[in-house]
């Protein structure tokens, strides 16, 4: 059988599902507060005159340092967890990269497609289709919020809704030639690998000892580990933006959990999260410039 992450040194998930270690309480527990206390943190410098940049480099840091500063006295859940010891980028996996590959390529395309039926729905005035989010937005104090962004996003389309070209960010473009290989280096080491180092490597992981998967998903053990951490995930994201939309990012969170179990490295979702990322901004710039 293909080991996971979710194994203890090679160890097999059921046998590990079998013998949950006595600490599992307290990891789980404790990693909810270090959570907590990241976002929270998080957003008290924003009331502070700290600039935006110096912010969010303070929460890339907390991503990537403090799983493994917490963990310091445990090298074994560090080294299962993919957060040190000796390390903060975790270990280059090629499977995990022919992973994303293979997954890219089945649900981006799609993605693409959704995107275009999604938004030529929404730019023509039916919005039925988020009738269930924007009742529960109404519950919220960002009640309005997705109606004003999405009648500013399509204040901007021309023409057909069908892009006649790809178009790349204007940010890609500057620097002679340098933009586009900045903004995915960003993208991978300061968004996508940091978030993915923290959520799934850490938080997930943790989680799972205190709430251990007992089925499998398409080859991976999920459960309700991966939920309560995608939760947390998109629920983190409103600190950075208070947009009641940003909450869908709870279930591309779920396809990041499911590869991380599946390929056993957090570099098959952080190419996955990057490349989504990155795929969004040039369907964006390409549907509504600016």
């Amino acid at each position: 059988a293909k080991p996971c992450a979710y194994d203890a040194g090679r160890v097999s998930t059921e046998a590990t599902v079998a013998t949950v270690d006595p600490r599992g309480r307290a990891i789980a527990r404790q990693a909810l507060w270090v959570t907590a206390a990241v976002y929270v943190g998080y957003g008290l410098l924003g009331l502070l005159p700290v600039p935006a940049d110096a912010r969010y480099l303070a929460l890339v840091a907390a991503f990537y340092f403090l799983p493994g500063l917490v963990l310091r006295g445990d090298p074994e859940r560090q080294r299962r967890y993919q957060v040190g010891p000796d390390r903060v980028i975790p270990p280059w996996s090629w499977a995990g990269a022919r992973l994303f590959a293979g997954v890219a390529a089945v649900v981006l395309p799609i993605f693409v497609l959704g995107f275009f039926l999604f938004y030529a729905r929404v730019c023509e005035g039916d919005l039925r289709v988020l009738a269930p989010v924007l009742w529960v937005e109404e519950l919220t104090p960002w009640a309005g919020g997705l109606e004003g962004f999405l009648g500013r996003l399509c204040r901007s389309h021309d023409g057909d809704f069908w892009p006649a070209a790809v178009r790349l960010p204007a940010e890609w473009l500057k620097y002679g030639g340098l933009g586009l290989p900045l903004a995915v280096a960003v993208e991978v080491f300061a968004i996508a690998l940091p978030e993915e180092v923290f959520h799934r490597g850490y938080l997930m992981s943790a989680l799972e000892e205190r709430w251990p998967p007992r089925r499998r998903i398409l080859g991976a053990p999920l459960g309700l580990a991966a939920v309560v951490a995608s939760l947390a995930f998109a629920v983190g994201h409103l600190v950075g933006m208070a947009e009641a939309a940003r909450l869908a990012t709870f279930f591309p969170a779920l396809v990041f959990s499911w590869l991380w179990r599946r390929s056993g490295s957090l570099w098959a979702p952080a190419l996955f999260h990057a490349a989504s990322n990155l795929l969004m901004a040039v369907l964006i710039a390409s549907t509504f410039p600016a």
